[in-house]
């Protein structure tokens, strides 16, 4: 599974910091059609060449010129097209950074609906997010590298757009969400990415928790190791595909964030008492 963050820090992309907010001109380099990626930051994507699909775990998502996507931290499947190179302008922010934004802003930032949103949420393209991505590329075109405060106040003036229009309902709710208790954070993570192909440390690392701190935590919540627990959720969903779709059983296994075919044979089998084919095939 690829790092997005640590590719766009590192990678051969022209890139701007802001405080703890990342800016990244990026053309995928990828020649790959499908490939897993994962983020402990958030991001928003907004597309300015070719397209791109992104795959949260009940639902696809496509990117294209003059649209955006604003995509949680944790993983994902991306989709390549190759008809064009996929070139986007990102932004990389954490949820500290959106915390800190809403206590500046109490009035204009209200909790707006429940928060509850897919990892993934489009962003609807208007006037302003053209004029701001406009403005994000004239900065990247440029030999001289723009002031720091000038690239934190457009960020925030987007913001400000987003909770303060009714389009973005969706959007401005999830980030609104952010605000409250964390309590809940572990139980979003796990079940927005259990079915990717991530580690315990991966996890941890999405939590802000030491891999300790994380198991103490899980096991407090779900009354069960994090390890027995990916292994049934991840299995319990390769059931469902395998009786309400005609995928090939590499692909389900795949889905379901096994990277290695004969693993997956063995631990289904282990679990529901026979293959993932016999089990496709036996009678309801």
């Amino acid at each position: 599974m690829v790092d997005l963050l640590a590719l766009n820090r590192s990678g051969p992309f022209k890139r701007m910091q802001a405080e703890d907010l990342l800016f990244v001109e990026y053309k995928c380099p990828s020649h790959d059609d499908r490939a897993g990626i994962r983020s402990e930051l958030n991001y928003f994507a907004f597309c300015t060449s070719g397209r791109k699909m992104w795959r949260s775990i009940e639902q696809e998502y496509l990117v294209e010129a003059g649209s955006a996507l604003f995509v949680k931290k944790g993983a994902n499947i991306v989709h390549q097209y190759f008809e064009e190179d996929y070139c986007a302008l990102m932004v990389f922010l954490s949820d500290d950074f959106i915390r800190r934004f809403m206590q500046r802003f109490p009035e204009l930032t209200k909790k707006k609906g429940d928060g509850e949103s897919d990892s993934v949420i489009p962003v609807q393209w208007d006037d302003h997010l053209q004029g701001y991505v406009n403005s994000l590329a004239s900065y990247f075109s440029s030999p001289a590298s723009p002031n720091e405060q000038l690239l934190l106040l457009k960020f925030e003036e987007l913001l400000l757009n987003i909770f303060t229009r009714p389009h973005h309902r969706a959007l401005a709710g999830y980030l609104a969400s952010l605000n409250d208790s964390r309590s809940s954070d572990l139980q979003h993570i796990m079940e927005a990415n259990y079915a990717f192909n991530l580690k315990l440390e991966d996890f941890a690392e999405l939590c802000g928790l030491s891999l300790s701190s994380f198991k103490r935590a899980f096991s407090s919540m779900y009354d069960m190791a994090p390890g027995k627990w990916l292994s049934e959720k991840r299995l319990d969903r390769a059931a469902r595909l395998l009786q309400v779709t005609d995928k090939h059983v590499n692909e389900v296994a795949y889905d379901v964030g096994f990277e290695e075919p004969s693993s997956f044979i063995r631990a289904f089998k282990q679990r529901f008492g026979t293959t993932p084919l016999r089990y496709r095939t036996a009678p309801a």
